[in-house]
């Protein structure tokens, strides 16, 4: 398997490439799908593409 050079970055489009994590402060992060989900945090939305996750970012935080 290869990894992307950027982790953050959007990726191709259309492809399930990020995660949307929060941590049990309610902290939310942009996490790249094949990276391990770090200690403290769960995914909360995705696998989906990283213009889905920052979209639902702006619902959540609407």
């Amino acid at each position: 398997m290869t990894t992307p050079s950027a982790p953050f970055a959007p990726g191709p489009d259309g492809h399930t490439t990020h995660l949307l994590l929060e941590n049990p402060h309610g902290h939310l992060s942009l996490w790249p799908s094949w990276r391990e989900t770090p200690e403290g945090w769960t995914a909360c939305f995705g696998p989906a593409s990283h213009d889905a996750c920052m979209r639902r970012v702006g619902a959540v935080r609407g």
